[in-house]
């Protein structure tokens, strides 16, 4: 199972970076690392990958790990900051509990460019819920600040 995630992940960095600018990312809830289309378009995707458990969310499903998939889309705009949301799943594909679980997550938050010499610097602040489609498993929570840089090319 984690030769296939790697061997998914390397064709979709691959396809990624062939079609589209990159953006690459970091979270602070989860330590998560992402990568993802240029996050100035109009619809842009993203892959996350948690390095460790979440803050908000202290049980026995969190786990380091948790692959996510998101189709993100800028909602409203105003003063050099846009409100985003968008959906995605997640999976804890790489993590070492044996009971695999799918979630659909909501993320929803702000970006900004604060830095005018620095045009491919975007900052985040986003409330995640991961809802787990197993029973009796809570949501997790993830509520983070991070930042991607547009790798231009």
């Amino acid at each position: 199972m984690k030769k296939i995630t790697i061997l998914s992940l390397i064709v979709f960095a691959s396809f990624v970076t062939s079609v589209a600018q990159v953006a690459v990312g970091y979270n602070t809830d989860g330590n998560t690392l992402t990568l993802s289309t240029n996050p100035e378009n109009r619809l842009w995707g993203e892959f996350r990958v948690n390095t460790k458990a979440y803050n908000h969310a202290g049980w026995s499903y969190n786990d380091r790990g948790i692959t996510q998939v998101y189709l993100l889309t800028p909602l409203f705009q105003a003063k050099g900051v846009t409100l985003y949301a968008g959906g995605g799943l997640g999976v804890n594909l790489l993590s070492k509990d044996e009971n695999k679980w799918v979630s659909i997550n909501i993320p929803a938050g702000l970006k900004t460019n604060p830095f005018d010499k620095l045009p491919g610097l975007y900052l985040f602040g986003e409330y995640d819920p991961m809802i787990v489609v197993a029973e009796g498993v809570p949501v997790i929570h993830c509520l983070s600040a991070g930042f991607r840089v547009v790798l231009r090319k």
